[in-house]
């Protein structure tokens, strides 16, 4: 199916194969996140005003909580915003992140990069992987009437969580268990238990 999104790893630290994800061509927040701006505060976690820092990425709509806890925070996911003239049909992205107290750590954003951000079906499935000693749940977003996702984990089944997102009904955010093994085959029912189109359903890792 080719190339179905680009994707950022924006967390320091990332092992094993996930480091090849990075890749040219970012949002232009991300450009503003390699200045060297940004540095201090990474560098200085105990600053009381670390928490009062403006975020790298603007958020459009609600901050949603997986209810999944890190070793270090809770994981999160929430949209942020995508202009690029190489993607035309792509506004925005899904960006799995920490929230740490009041602070969000931006840690990894997909969005779709083949034709309509909206069409029906899978966008931006991305799996889990090991950054900074964090294994993220793997995440992305389905648009359609979606009331049950699911995905191969090894031979179980397993079913993902779900949020409509606040600014379009249409798009269901979805997230798995971060201690689930890896997840491949991943399908979409609606309430009736019709399967509902694919679309870009290809899980990425590393």
């Amino acid at each position: 199916m080719g190339l179905s999104r680009n994707r950022w790893i924006l967390a320091a630290g990332v092992t094993g194969t996930a480091a090849a994800v990075v890749v040219a061509g970012a949002v232009a927040a991300n450009a503003a996140q390699e200045q060297p701006k940004p540095r201090p505060s990474a560098s200085a976690p105990a600053a009381p005003s670390t928490e009062d820092a403006p975020p790298v990425h603007a958020k459009l709509g609600k901050v949603v909580e997986t209810g999944f806890a890190a070793k270090k925070g809770t994981w999160v996911i929430y949209a942020v915003p995508v202009d690029m003239k190489e993607v035309p049909g792509t506004h925005f992205g899904v960006m799995v992140g920490l929230k740490k107290g009041t602070a969000i750590e931006d840690v990894i954003v997909a969005n779709e990069t083949v034709g309509s951000d909206k069409a029906p079906g899978f966008h931006g499935v991305s799996g889990s992987m090991d950054i900074n000693g964090e294994k993220n749940p793997a995440f992305g977003y389905y648009v359609g009437d979606a009331t049950k996702i699911t995905a191969k984990a090894g031979k179980r089944t397993v079913v993902a969580s779900q949020a409509a997102w606040s600014e379009d009904a249409a798009v269901k955010f979805f997230w798995f268990d971060p201690k689930t093994a890896d997840v491949s085959d991943l399908e979409a029912y609606d309430s009736a238990g019709r399967k509902l189109p694919g679309g870009n359903n290809t899980v990425s890792v590393g």
